[in-house]
């Protein structure tokens, strides 16, 4: 007989609340791509490329300087999905989406005490700020450095405590290295060294930055060639900002953000919260996580990938632990109030998520250019041949309903990849919002096996070529037979 028959209960309780959360966040992801969700950036392109089994040299008419893939570690995972299950484009697209959501929102369920408040502040983040939450379905290989700084945040104090971390540290090299080797952004995991740096904590300094070191030497070494990765990877951060004239000239993450004031009211609330319950701690503010929060905000104003990608990670664990404190300080750990507190959060992040606000998620798919498609083919570049686009979007959206075209791009999914002369008349075309003199450098270029296709709502006005609008408002032009 049971001495303790509240036991029961308490594993019922603790049992039920972490079951509600992770199928919280896997009907919210199934909800959302259940809804036709169409991620339209990058993930279409990684797709693309996995199923073309081409080299970004044979899709994009690319400078010199960039002789390598620059997610090889991704292209790596996707490829062995599709071996293993056959998937196919849409199949694959839905993968990355669920992958690395999960990836990135499972793993706090089950480290924190209490697994609600993990949920609590995603759907704090879903009401108040919802474009980081967003991002998480964005399907592409960035995630991955953000469970990197979602680890720094769960190993922090055990290295900090334990005399010798070896198994902390090894497991932050590993993800170290995974994170370097899908995703290659290598030279930004010195903003949580740095954020110990200005925490004071030089041990734990030394032991993480060793770590993260070797993972990144070891995630290098895994794409075949170290040194021209790591290379390549930061000369095309340097290049990126350096070959522009206005701020509106970048795509659209590398702009500056807002500043998302509404933080300050949710990182205030909770910390007057704290003072109010007598359980102030200068630790709370002093610390390493919450200097990262800090640094990746300064440095969202100069590019907004700092807020969403580095600080925002590490604000939700910030927050996450100060929800935690407050209600173990109202709640008892196994009490029927903390559970339906718990199914509240779950609720609210739900429907949060999931609802279809300015057709976030059900919008509706365009019809591109397809080359399958006998009214289409004539319109599409010839074998050998380039498309001339101005616009990321469209190298998304007919990259990925052609992978196997026989034809390069001018503009793939980063200006800075295009050759010397081509960027140039790309940046003059941005400069001069499209005027048709702008594209006179291309048309001169082209031969009658190429094509420019631009989206305009009305026949471009660009001279020497003949045009026709493939799908609506998606124009192409081709050499007139007198120019060929």
């Amino acid at each position: 007989m049971d001495q303790n028959p509240i036991i029961p209960q308490q594993r019922f309780i603790r049992s039920v609340i972490l079951l509600l959360c992770m199928g919280t966040l896997l009907l919210a992801c199934l909800r959302v791509i259940g809804q036709g969700y169409f991620p339209t950036d990058d993930a279409l392109r990684h797709v693309a490329m996995v199923v073309s089994g081409k080299s970004w040299a044979e899709i994009l008419v690319v400078r010199p300087e960039m002789t390598m893939d620059s997610h090889p570690g991704w292209h790596a995972v996707l490829s062995g999905f599709q071996t293993l299950t056959g998937a196919d484009k849409t199949l694959l697209l839905n993968f990355s989406v669920m992958f690395l959501f999960l990836a990135f929102t499972l793993p706090p369920v089950f480290y924190f005490r209490r697994s609600e408040v993990w949920i609590a502040t995603l759907a704090l983040s879903a009401v108040f700020f919802f474009g980081p939450v967003y991002r998480l379905f964005y399907g592409r290989p960035y995630i991955t450095s953000m469970v990197l700084i979602l680890l720094f945040c769960f190993i922090l104090e055990r290295i900090r405590d334990k005399k010798r971390p070896w198994a902390e540290l090894a497991v932050l090299a590993s993800v170290t290295a995974l994170a370097t080797w899908i995703h290659g952004t290598w030279y930004l995991f010195t903003l949580p060294l740095l954020a110990l740096v200005l925490a004071r904590q030089w041990r734990v300094f030394g032991l993480m930055s060793g770590a993260m070191s070797l993972g990144v030497i070891f995630g290098a070494m895994l794409t075949g060639h170290p040194l021209a990765f790591l290379h390549q990877m930061l000369f095309h951060a340097l290049e990126a900002f350096a070959k522009n004239d206005l701020a509106r000239q970048l795509v659209g993450e590398f702009q500056p953000f807002s500043g998302e004031a509404i933080v300050f009211f949710l990182v205030g609330g909770l910390l007057l919260w704290r003072r109010v319950r007598g359980e102030w701690d200068n630790r709370v503010v002093d610390n390493p996580i919450f200097y990262l929060v800090v640094i990746g905000w300064i440095m969202g104003f100069f590019a907004a990938r700092f807020w969403s990608d580095w600080a925002w990670p590490a604000l939700a664990f910030w927050l996450a632990r100060e929800i935690q404190a407050v209600l173990e300080h109202y709640t008892d750990n196994f009490s029927w109030k903390r559970l339906a507190l718990a199914t509240v959060f779950c609720l609210v992040l739900l429907l949060a998520v999931t609802n279809d606000q300015g057709s976030r998620w059900s919008g509706v798919v365009s019809e591109w250019p397809n080359i399958e498609n006998k009214e289409h083919r004539p319109w599409l570049p010839e074998p050998g041949g380039i498309l001339y686009n101005d616009n990321m979007y469209l190298f998304y959206q007919v990259f990925y309903n052609n992978p196997h075209g026989p034809w390069r791009y001018t503009l793939g999914f980063e200006p800075i990849w295009m050759t010397a002369d081509n960027l140039k008349t790309y940046r003059n075309i941005q400069l001069t919002r499209g005027k048709k003199e702008s594209y006179l450098p291309w048309v001169k270029k082209m031969t009658a096996k190429d094509r420019m296709i631009l989206i305009s709502g009305a026949k471009p006005k660009v001279e020497g070529l003949e045009w026709h609008e493939v799908t609506p408002t998606v124009w192409s032009g081709k050499l007139m037979p007198e120019k060929q």
